[in-house]
């Protein structure tokens, strides 16, 4: 009988904690929300002008805080187009030199074919063999002139995309310029 009288009492004495627990939670945000709204603007308007000073001073490091971070994130804009223009630039070399490499290769192929065709014409060498070379090394150059077409497009489109980045990025400058001429405004005013 006692150990069924400690089991419930213990039980009683767990119930009441966790229900007390659970009440306390909802007391402390109403008394947070009633605190915060009784220090808002209705008792602050009853404050003396003379004493608001720190609190104009807050604001106005509150307000020079914003722009900082707007500024900071205008910054942050440009370093991204920046980056954006500086990967456009390498594609740019590389496309650059893959073309550089079909009219080097078009123009080994052109040799051989000059090659073949004087050997030919001379009338050295087995007629058809000639013929086959001939028209071999000529379809080799047709396909690099063919690939040529699409390097010089994408070389083409990467000059088109750098230029309007180029664009962006003047203006991104500009507009980081002026965030920086502002916000020194406002703290030569302070």
């Amino acid at each position: 009988m006692k150990t069924l009288s400690y089991v419930g009492f213990t039980f009683l004495v767990a119930l009441s904690l966790f229900a007390g627990c659970i009440t306390i939670p909802t007391k402390k945000t109403s008394a947070t929300k009633s605190s915060s709204v009784g220090t808002g603007e209705g008792l602050y308007s009853k404050v003396p002008a003379a004493m608001r000073a720190p609190v104009r001073e807050a604001e106005f490091d509150l307000e020079q805080a914003k722009a900082e971070a707007e500024i900071a994130g205008e910054k942050v804009k440009l370093a991204e187009l920046q980056k954006e223009k500086a990967l456009l630039e390498g594609k740019y070399a590389g496309y650059g030199m893959q073309l550089a490499e079909i009219n080097k290769r078009k123009a080994e192929l052109e040799v051989e074919i000059r090659k073949f065709e004087a050997i030919d014409n001379a009338n050295l060498g087995n007629k058809e063999d000639n013929i086959r070379e001939i028209a071999n090394l000529k379809t080799k150059k047709l396909g690099m002139e063919s690939d040529g077409i699409r390097v010089k497009a994408e070389l083409d489109t990467t000059e088109l995309k750098i230029k309007k980045l180029t664009k962006q990025i003047e203006a991104q400058k500009t507009n980081v310029e002026k965030g920086n001429k502002i916000s020194a405004q406002k703290k030569k005013s302070k």
